[in-house]
């Protein structure tokens, strides 16, 4: 049928299209920067902790409890009752923007920056 061999100009083309794809996808990892409270939302309330400071705390909500830890400017959930695990699966988050969640206990926890998004400081 069609015979075709790779020209000079072809290898070039592709390799420009793989390259600026490439670089696409590395901006956001780039421009994403650390964040400064975790914001912790549960059905009752809401309130937040500096994650420049180490520190532990409970969360309690619809049965469940979680144990959240604040370590190295990032949170994670250390243990929790909750039956299917995932938020102790969950990575420790520390950007803008990553969340962790808690289905069963209706639990978010949220990492903002210091753009003046957080209303009150708990702890």
């Amino acid at each position: 049928m069609f015979s075709h061999r790779l020209s000079y100009r072809d290898a070039l083309v592709s390799a420009v299209v793989l390259l600026i794809a490439l670089l696409l996808l590395a901006i956001p990892l780039m421009t994403t920067r650390a964040g400064e409270w975790l914001v912790v939302i549960t059905p009752e309330e809401t309130f937040s902790y500096p994650l420049s400071r180490d520190t532990s705390f409970e969360v309690s909500s619809r049965g469940i409890t979680l144990y959240i830890m604040i370590e190295g400017g990032a949170a994670f959930v250390k243990e929790s009752n909750c039956p299917d695990g995932v938020c102790i699966a969950s990575h420790a988050v520390s950007k803008n923007g990553e969340t962790i969640l808690c289905a069963p206990a209706g639990v978010t926890l949220t990492v903002r920056g210091g753009d003046g998004d957080v209303d009150h400081v708990a702890g």
